[in-house]
């Protein structure tokens, strides 16, 4: 290893430290790195010092001198994460390299977590509704029913739609309009009908026991009565637009099927 006359800065403190420490000089060439970075690299330190970051192994110049602060290796079959730090003194630095794998799998760990959670709610945030999740089920479910029973079944896509000026025009978003409209549509539906948001604003509504002529008569009411959608303040000036896209069940449907076929009535409109 080089000498502490090499360098302005001392390594003789750092030699025992459980940091991993590397001092670099104005070159960006090794000049010393301590037993602790050497064991974290499985590497011989005299191997190394004087090396160029072109000269080095790929993944130990990427951790000392890439991009990103935070770099994955793999050693001896584990992966390892590790993070650099770098102190500047005159024309030498001093880079701090600390194996953070477990803070980074416990990351990982409260993201998969938070994703479980955010997979088991029913309920969209913002109106309360059914989620998309909990729709699909309740749909899946009338679906069973009509195909025991030969019940009608009816579903309505409902897309809220304003102008692209519109919406650029609005510094709040358009969360106040969303919620407004899915408590239009809620007061029209029956105590049987079940509405959910779909998607940003996208709402579906699953009608059992429904057929055609009875949903045709639904989507036209909710329509005639868009003029009555009580809008919030700052938002009296806009003029959205629903639209529908409608699917009546029939033997051998499922899901996807009914589905489908309200998407395209919908995007046709």
């Amino acid at each position: 290893m080089s000498t502490s006359e090499q360098t302005p800065l001392s390594t003789e403190l750092f030699e025992k430290s459980r940091l991993g420490l590397a001092l670099v000089d104005g070159e960006h060439r090794l000049n010393w790195i301590n037993p602790a970075l050497a064991q974290i690299f499985d590497k011989d330190a005299a191997s190394l010092v004087g090396l160029s970051p072109e000269e080095l192994p790929e993944t130990i110049s990427s951790v000392l001198f890439g991009a990103s602060s935070t770099v994955q290796m793999h050693r001896g079959g584990e992966e390892r994460w590790l993070q650099r730090e770098t102190h500047a003194q005159n024309d030498a630095s001093l880079l701090l390299i600390q194996d953070v794998t477990e803070q980074q799998r416990l990351a990982a760990e409260n993201q998969r977590l938070r994703q479980q959670i955010e997979d088991l709610k029913l309920t969209d945030d913002l109106t309360g509704l059914p989620n998309k999740r909990a729709i699909m089920q309740a749909l899946d479910l009338q679906i069973s029913r009509s195909r025991r029973y030969q019940n009608p079944l009816s579903v309505v896509l409902v897309h809220i739609g304003l102008a692209d000026s519109q919406i650029r025009a609005l510094k709040s978003g358009t969360d106040p309009l969303v919620l407004a409209t899915a408590r239009f549509l809620r007061d029209r539906l029956r105590w049987v009908d079940q509405i959910g948001r779909w998607e940003d604003n996208i709402f579906v509504l699953v009608l059992p026991e429904t057929g055609q002529e009875e949903t045709d008569g639904l989507v036209e009411k909710i329509n005639a009565e868009q003029h009555n959608l009580l809008l919030p303040d700052g938002f009296e000036e806009l003029h959205p637009t629903l639209t529908f896209g409608t699917a009546y069940w029939h033997k051998g449907d499922d899901m996807r099927t009914l589905l489908k076929r309200a998407t395209e009535q919908l995007a046709s409109d």
